[in-house]
């Protein structure tokens, strides 16, 4: 048996969450950090703010889905808002399992895991 040491803390891989990521990260677990989390993210002066929207990865059909952030603040909405009910799909950011109460952040990218037999 081989003894394998967890990543540490702190970073999902390149490709999925932009930065640091706030459910790994020690320091943004607290309401300073994630406040801190997304002040970084102002505009310059005069410009507009970004469109909010999260990034999904539907799989089977290996579909991109941008969905507003409005309609996913959370992880059980976004799944309501993709039509698909809590115990049908795995949400995961990075390595990590996202439960229904998880809050979803602007720019993050989720992959959505439909699990159930369509027959």
């Amino acid at each position: 048996m081989i003894d394998r040491k967890p990543e540490p803390f702190g970073r999902c891989a390149d490709d999925r969450c932009p930065g640091r990521c706030p459910y790994r990260d020690p320091e943004l677990m607290t309401p300073e950090g994630r406040a801190a989390l997304l002040a970084d993210r102002r505009p310059a002066e005069g410009e507009p703010w970004p469109a909010k929207v999260v990034h999904v990865t539907c799989q089977p059909e290996e579909t991109q889905v941008d969905v507003p952030r409005v309609k996913a603040k959370n992880v059980g909405i976004l799944l309501h808002t993709l039509g698909l009910r809590q115990g049908t799909a795995i949400v995961a950011c990075g390595d990590t399992l996202l439960t229904p109460d998880t809050p979803l952040y602007p720019n993050q990218r989720v992959l959505v895991r439909k699990v159930m037999s369509s027959g």
